[in-house]
This record gives C-alpha cells, structure tokens and sequence, in this order.
C-alpha cells in the first residue's frame, strides 16, 4: 500500500478537497513518541482541512484505525486563519458601510415623499397628484427598503458564522494511563409546594386542605393560598390574605410543628439545569532513547505550548489559541472503542525535568527523564446525539 495510494488514506475515507495527506516537508508539524509509534498504522498520515473545529472531528472519527501493534493517542491542532479573518473584518465593514449608506438613502426618499404629498394638499388635483406621488415614492423606498434587509442579513451571518481555521500539525504519544471521561450533568432541587397545595384544594377537600397543613410553610405562600381561596372561598379567602400582611404564615408555620409535628409537604423534585464543560487531562513520562527522540520530545512540549497560547497582533488584538481534536487509535473495534474527545483547547501544559535524576544525555546534555502533564477542556456541552455518534 503506498503513500500515495486511495487505500493508505483508510476505510471509508476518499481522495478530495477536504482530504489531504500529510508528507515530510509539507509545512505542518508533526512529532511522535516514541519514534515508531504508528508505523503500522495510515491515520497518522492523513489530514482534512475542514476549516471547523466541530467537522474535523466529525471526520476523524471516521478514520480512526481500530487496531493497531501499539495503541496510541493522537493530537491535531487547528489555528484561526488570519487571512479569512481579515477578509472577513473587511467584508463586514463594507456591508456595514453600504448598511449605513442605504438607511441613509431611505431616511431621504421618506422625507421627500413626505414633502411632495404635502405639497399637493389645497391645489385643484391635489387627490391624484398625491396618489401618484405615493404609489411612486412608495416602491423607490420598498427598494431601497429591501436592500436594507438584505445588508443586514449579510452583516448578521458574517459575524455570527465562526473563524475558520486550519490544519497546523500534530502530534502522536503512546496510550497513557488513568484516561478518566466523567460525565455530570447539573440539577437543582426545587419544590411545587404551592401547586400541590391548589391542586388539593381544586379537588374538593376544599379549606380542609388548608386548616392543618397548607398555611404551615411561609408568608409567600400563605398569601398565595390567601389568593387563590379567594376565588373559590371568598370569606376563607380573603381571611387568609389579610393574616398574611401580619406574617402568620411563618408564626402558624412554627407553631404547627411545635405542637403537633406537621408541616407542609415540600413536595421537591429535580430540575435540569445544564451539562457543565468536562475538562480531561493526561500524563507522560519521556524518557529519551536517542538524540533524535530527545528533539522530539522538545518539540511535543513546544508545540503544545504554542496551541495553548494566544497570539499577539497588536497593542489591541490578539488571535486566540489553537482548537485540538483528540483521537484514541487500537482501542478496540467499533463495537467496544473507547469514547472519543470532542473538540479541546489546551487550558494547562505543566512539564518537569529530571523529575528523579539530575543526569543529562553526553551528547547535547538534553534531560534524561521528561514529565508532561496536559490539561484540556472541551469546548461545547454534549448533548444525546453526541453520545450517539460516539463522544
């Protein structure tokens, strides 16, 4: 199978504009540890330039090599074009600028409609000429009308459309261990009390529903219940909401427990609230077999290092940093593989040398033993459909 071939590019994945192979001198990084690590493997080799953090990893997952000799995890980084980012600055200013220019045309036609209606009011054809006038001016600013839509459609779908970014390299380690994927999912505890109370009271247990337990909670909902009584109970009603002003509820509240250990159901259930951003991190101990896997390892930690930072344009603007995807590569078949990453950003990279020894290589002196701890955190909440697929 050559390098070249449709085959090296893996199952279900075609030769075309979003697929690419990468290639030595190719202008993109890519480091490994160990040396040989994936060289049984074609996924390695493959890029797809989708542009989107959130398609690149749609299409990696289907080109994630199920077994291979030695399991491995791989990182690819994807950066903010500045040059479609720049395009797309100018595109809004001028759309906003034609925006302007055109509301400002409209706002005149308006006016000048305006004026010429009123200047036929009191001439003998004053009811035709007015009604040319209109008919007219009326479809010069309908245009005019709908171009202003149209820019602001444009300005719209231009600032909420995501940057685009590009392939810049990656990175391929061997399977580290403690690889722990935690789902939480947030609720609050809340609580129906007042509702269950009205819906005892609608089902005809009429103020008996009240008298030993619905005014034994608070004043909030001993006034409530005062309320809605009074619509149904008027005399009851109207009872509970005057005792209410004084704060019965609470002292009734009290008192109730006290002497005879009732109080209000509570009646809580659970309400879903959200799905907080899980954050993964993984660990590595680099321990050099050659001058060739120490430069390696020195370019794992500075490419990592790069995509975690921002980049400085200016005294105002920075770029933010690098998107990651992360794959999980001869974990199993598709049947029992390990749960893949959605997209990252690198939130920490920690790294420490000689961590047990202070012995460095003879030849360029480079650290005998190498810690790399990275931290990442995913980008966007997963929902069902993502499990689904696989995240």
């Amino acid at each position: 199978m050559g390098v070249g071939s449709d085959e090296h590019l893996g199952a279900g994945i075609s030769r075309g504009t979003n697929v690419r192979l990468n290639y030595a001198g190719d202008g993109f990084e890519h480091w490994k540890y160990p040396e040989t690590l994936g060289n049984d493997s074609t996924v390695d080799d493959i890029n797809f330039n989708s542009h989107q953090a959130s398609e690149y990893a749609i299409d990696r997952m289907s080109a994630i090599d199920p077994i291979t000799k030695e399991p491995f995890i791989m990182f690819e980084f994807l950066k903010v074009s500045e040059e479609l980012a720049q395009n797309k600055s100018s595109y809004y200013d001028f759309l906003k600028s034609g925006f302007e220019v055109v509301v400002g045309e409209l706002k005149d036609l308006t006016d000048a409609a305006q004026k010429g209606y009123n200047s036929t009011v009191g001439t003998s054809s004053s009811v035709e000429r007015a009604k040319q006038a209109g008919v007219a001016s009326g479809e010069v600013v309908k245009a005019q009308g709908d171009k202003v839509a149209i820019s602001a459609n444009e300005i719209v779908k231009s600032m909420t459309t995501p940057a685009e970014r590009l392939y810049t390299g990656s990175i391929a380690m061997y399977m580290p261990t403690d690889i722990a994927i935690n789902d939480t999912i947030m609720y609050n505890e809340d609580s129906r009390k007042f509702a269950a109370a009205l819906n005892e009271l609608l089902a005809g247990q009429g103020m008996e529903a009240f008298e030993n337990k619905a005014v034994a909670l608070s004043k909030g909902a001993f006034a409530g219940y005062g309320a809605a009584a009074s619509k149904l109970l008027p005399k009851a009603g109207s009872a509970l909401g005057a005792l209410a002003g004084y704060g019965l509820g609470d002292i009734i509240s009290n008192e109730m427990q006290r002497a005879t250990g009732a109080l209000l159901n509570p009646n809580e259930f659970l309400q879903y609230q959200s799905t907080p951003l899980r954050t993964f991190t993984f660990n590595w101990t680099f321990l050099p077999d050659s001058a060739n896997e120490s430069r390696h390892a020195a370019g794992i930690i500075k490419f990592f290092r790069k995509s975690a930072h921002a980049k400085k344009n200016s005294q105002i603007t920075l770029t933010v940093p690098d998107h990651c995807i992360v794959s999980f590569h001869g974990a199993g078949g598709k049947d029992v593989e390990m749960i893949q990453l959605p997209p990252v950003v690198v939130e920490s990279v920690n790294v420490t040398y000689n961590p047990n020894t202070t012995s460095f290589f003879k030849i360029n002196n480079a650290p005998v033993e190498i810690k790399l701890s990275v931290g990442l955190k995913e980008m966007a909440p997963l929902y069902n459909d993502d499990i689904k697929a696989g995240y």
